[in-house]
């Protein structure tokens, strides 16, 4: 370990080789010690935190913070942060995140709304195998996105991109958040409601709707049987933003039954622990289910989103040491 002037930065969140240069990932513009570490679920050995001024990841813990003796910020080199335990912090620690996936994500949901709309899953897959089923001569007419309406919980860097994406195929937009607001951009394109009100809107009149608010002890649970029940049988639910939000039994059930047409989701309920194992996303068999898109939580994870987080971590970092303002700095879980 290097001496006590210097700074100390524990990278715990990375999946290139411990053997790769961190400061061409990290550009930071002054000298700072990077140290890269082993991790299972994300988590470093707490030990790891010793004599470690800047954490790099997703996860701090109250065994960690046993070891967390010179610990002064946490850079997460992503958006969320319901992993962090704020009761777990050293006094003075900043927290601050690294968004910047909102393009891509914006894209995948346009895109797995308009696969849903068109059965496109379903049309490759058995026209693959030979079968005219799907031929509109035989089906039927397809439906649009355009004219439909596009519902969205949480209007933060997502949703209101998503909303800009929906405007432009001629769709209509209804958005809800926690608080009132007076102003947002697109007021006279987007309708806005707030609260418990807000969601029951969203939810009984939408075509689509999309999860993209963070998770906390709010949001939990905060999509379950009952809302899922006010939803057209016509409309689809879209989840980019943490499985959790929506309860798992009550989403599976409701597209088992076809209480909803279906669904895109990326974020799901169980993740993998380490490098190899391989557990199912859920404790119900949603991959048995055939008016579902599902995938690894990808939808954000593009190059071009993993450059601009590092580009923002990095000048965290130069800021960090040269005593200027941190960016993105969490303020309802710093330690201040």
């Amino acid at each position: 370990m290097s001496n006590k002037n210097e700074i100390n930065i524990l990278i715990a969140n990375d999946p290139l080789p411990l053997s790769f240069v961190m400061s061409k990932k990290w550009p930071s513009d002054t000298k700072v010690n990077f140290i890269k570490t082993e991790y299972t679920n994300y988590k470093p050995e707490p030990i790891k935190l010793k004599n470690i001024d800047i954490l790099i990841g997703t996860d701090f813990t109250l065994e960690m913070s046993k070891y967390a003796n010179r610990l002064k910020a946490i850079f997460i080199p992503a958006a969320g942060y319901e992993r962090i335990n704020p009761d777990a912090l050293p006094d003075g620690t900043i927290v601050a995140n690294a968004y910047h996936h909102e393009a891509p994500i914006s894209e995948w949901v346009m895109m797995v709304a308009s696969a849903l709309d068109h059965s496109l899953i379903k049309s490759h897959l058995t026209f693959a195998n030979g079968s005219w089923s799907q031929w509109p001569a035989r089906l039927g007419a397809y439906s649009e996105l355009y004219n439909k309406t596009f519902g969205i919980i949480g209007l933060g860097n997502i949703g209101m991109r998503v909303a800009k994406l929906a405007l432009a195929y001629d769709m209509r937009v209804i958005g809800t958040g926690r608080t009132k607001r007076n102003s947002i951009k697109n007021q006279s394109e987007i309708e806005y409601h707030y609260g418990k009100k807000g969601i029951d809107e969203v939810m009984t009149r939408s075509d689509f709707v999309l999860i993209s608010t963070p998770l906390n002890k709010m949001t939990q649970d905060l999509i379950n049987k009952r809302e899922l029940k006010l939803m057209k049988k016509t409309a689809y639910i879209i989840n980019v933003a943490r499985g959790q939000i929506i309860n798992e039994e009550s989403l599976y059930y409701a597209l088992k039954n076809r209480t909803i047409a279906g669904a895109a989701i990326d974020t799901w309920y169980i993740y993998p622990e380490g490098k190899k194992d391989e557990p199912r996303p859920s404790r119900f068999p949603f991959w048995e289910l055939d008016n579902l898109i599902m995938t690894p939580h990808h939808s954000g994870a593009t190059i071009g989103t993993m450059k601009r987080r590092y580009t923002t971590v990095a000048e965290n970092i130069d800021r960090f040491v040269t005593k200027k303002p941190i960016l993105n700095v969490i303020e309802n879980i710093s330690k201040n």
